[in-house]
């Protein structure tokens, strides 16, 4: 790191904002499962984890259980229920929707000019959230989609029965440090959601196994259109992730409110290892990092850092025999002592590349506080709603 961008990280302390005096926030996790401060304290950076994306090691963190606003991050969420929806439902990404009146309530403008009234198809409108982090695409939706929801079963009005099911994925992936509020993570009046780095990681983890994630954040452009009076509006969305396609990063999501501070979630895959056995068959080991920066300024620098600070450590890990190591350093539960430990990752490209991820299944379950199922309610990826 050069001198300059050390002073603009150092700079950058000064302009992180406080935090809402809310409860909770601000605070340590409150689950069973703490991550443990196994990091530097990097100037700016006010929460970070680096993690091991397929068995969730943590090889650096920082008050990544500290619950905090993580603004844009939370269109991870909205994009995972949308395509999840799609999948069980066999949606169409081509469909029309029709931008909502209550974009005019969020308080900004959209970045790429939508308007109420306009249409766009929820493959544009994904590009649109998920690239240019446009709120008003993220608010159409929530709206859309809740519609089916309620439709559904589900209940309440559209966008409130959106809300439910990104809690209900919270629920299902043990994201204990989270409450969403709405699906584009504007702090608004009554309806400002928290998370946490851990949290962050977690969902970025799982967001990558579900078909078709990467192709909404993996592009630096986009051309997309939408309806305006019935004529077709064409334009040119770019990333806002500065650092995507860089260093193999090819999924991820910015995020900058004035309560959040500028965030980021990355993430970053290795030539996987190949290890061909005696009995003829091969065995492939992939090898990826997730990295996830809170209210960092300098967050692009800082989390190019810390992805290649965390390759070192990672290789390190993997050249000691992946020692297991205690269940804080960890993600999930800590494996055990006796597990098969993965060799370091190869130097060369891969010849073979690793399988695809299978996507995550939640099967549904009737538990108090769950929503009833419906047979209108798409059962792949079927998690049910908990309220919060």
């Amino acid at each position: 790191m050069t001198l300059r961008s050390l002073l603009r990280l150092t700079a950058g302390l000064l302009l992180i904002p406080c935090l809402p005096s809310c409860t909770g926030l601000g605070q340590g996790g409150t689950g069973a499962h703490a991550i443990a401060n196994i990091g530097p304290t990097y100037p700016g950076i006010a929460s970070y984890i680096v993690a091991d994306a397929n068995d969730g090691r943590v090889l650096f963190s920082l008050q990544a259980d500290q619950k905090r606003p993580v603004a844009s991050l939370t269109k991870i969420a909205t994009t995972v229920v949308v395509l999840d929806f799609i999948r069980g439902s066999s949606g169409s990404l081509d469909e029309v929707m029709t931008v909502p009146p209550s974009v005019a309530t969020l308080g900004v403008p959209s970045p790429l000019g939508i308007q109420a009234g306009d249409g766009i198809s929820v493959r544009d409108a994904l590009y649109a959230a998920m690239m240019a982090s446009d709120n008003f695409a993220a608010e159409t939706l929530g709206t859309h989609f809740g519609a089916k929801l309620s439709q559904a079963g589900l209940g309440g009005a559209p966008l409130q029965a959106f809300v439910s099911q990104m809690n209900g994925l919270r629920s299902k992936l043990g994201l204990s440090n989270t409450k969403f509020a709405n699906p584009h993570g504007l702090d608004l009046p009554n309806a400002s959601g928290y998370s946490s780095a851990s949290d962050m990681a977690r969902l970025l983890n799982h967001a990558i196994t579900t078909p078709g994630f990467t192709f909404y954040c993996s592009q630096k452009e986009r051309r997309i259109a939408f309806l305006r009076n019935g004529a077709a509006q064409s334009l040119t969305v770019r990333n806002t992730n500065e650092i995507i396609g860089r260093n193999r990063i090819d999924a991820g999501k910015t995020g900058t409110t004035t309560l959040a501070g500028p965030c980021l979630a990355i993430t970053a895959p290795k030539p996987a290892t190949v290890i061909k056995r005696s009995d003829g068959s091969t065995l492939v080991i992939p090898h990826r990092i997730t990295v996830v920066t809170l209210a960092a300024p300098d967050r692009f620098n800082a989390s190019s850092r810390l992805l290649a600070d965390g390759w070192s450590r990672y290789d390190g890990w993997r050249a000691a025999g992946s020692p297991a190591g205690s269940a804080s350093e960890y993600l999930g539960a800590a494996p055990s002592a006796t597990a098969a430990a993965a060799p370091a990752p190869a130097s060369a490209p891969a010849p073979t590349p690793p399988p695809a991820p299978a996507p995550a299944s939640f099967p549904v379950t009737p538990e108090p506080g769950y929503y009833p199922t419906t047979p209108a309610y798409p059962q792949s990826g079927g998690y049910q709603p908990m309220p919060y």
